[in-house]
């Protein structure tokens, strides 16, 4: 497992709270870092058997340097990185997704397109020419359905004129501020 450990020293104001603070040894917090990349399954235990070092002093840091409060904002902030990286990774589909569908109605009118209603044909007793279906009536019937079905999906109906509402929120809001839900 790879340990990420800051080599830059932030600002006190861009600081978050699962750097090393600044009244933390590098040892301790090295140690902590063992603790909050351990995720879920994490303890005290796992990380006194992982360094080796005194029970007593990884509870003293522990409880010195907030380690519980500071993994949870580490999976907290864990959580909203993949919390974003999944819309970033939806929206993306979404758009291959839509690119396949434009491709396929692309195609599907070419088709469409060339498709022959009326031939022409001889007459089987007289021999003269004349205009025949050249596909069944019940498919004609069928593609004007499925023309109508696909148009009705994708417009909606006259009394159906609603607009959807998005709201993305990466991290807390206050409670004031929080916006309605639309339901």
């Amino acid at each position: 497992m790879t340990q990420i450990i800051s080599a830059i020293t932030p600002t006190e104001s861009e600081r978050n709270s699962w750097d090393q603070l600044l009244e933390e040894s590098s040892k301790a917090f090295y140690t902590f870092t063992l603790f909050r990349d351990m995720g879920w399954d994490r303890s005290i235990k796992k990380v006194v058997e992982k360094c080796k070092k005194s029970q007593a002093l990884i509870y003293r840091w522990s409880a010195a340097y907030r380690w519980r409060e500071r993994a949870q904002a580490w999976d907290e902030f864990q959580d909203q990185l993949g919390q974003a990286q999944a819309v970033r990774t939806r929206m993306e589909m979404n758009k291959v997704t839509l690119t396949i569908a434009q491709t396929m109605l692309t195609k599907a009118m070419d088709g469409y397109l060339a498709l022959e209603t009326v031939r022409k044909a001889k007459d089987a007793t007289t021999g003269d020419e004349k205009m025949i279906l050249a596909i069944k009536p019940a498919e004609l019937l069928r593609i004007l359905e499925s023309s109508h079905k696909l148009a009705k999906d994708l417009l909606g109906k006259a009394d159906e004129d609603q607009v959807a509402s998005i709201q993305v929120i990466f991290g807390s809001v206050p409670a004031d501020q929080e916006p309605p839900l639309d339901v």
